[in-house]
């Protein structure tokens, strides 16, 4: 019988907004590989609506403890050809 799947709490946090969720990962470095592709699927919505820069606080933990925090960025500028 295999035990449940760690919850891992995830917060994305940036001056526009605060959001905070439950996820489910089998171990430390999935739940913050999930955490990071969650700000960049953020970012990449923010940048192709017309704002030109995307910063956020991405944090992981596992019940009290931190496990992760970084800063997730994305930023886009039209080129000439």
């Amino acid at each position: 019988m295999t035990g449940a799947m760690p919850s891992y709490t995830v917060t994305i946090v940036n001056e526009h907004f605060n959001q905070t969720g439950q996820q489910e990962a089998s171990d430390n470095i999935a739940a913050w590989k999930s955490a990071i592709a969650s700000a960049i699927e953020i970012a990449a919505d923010q940048v192709s609506h017309g704002s030109p820069f995307f910063g956020a606080e991405v944090t992981v933990a596992q019940g009290k403890e931190q496990i992760g925090r970084y800063l997730v960025s994305v930023g886009a500028t039209p080129l000439k050809d």
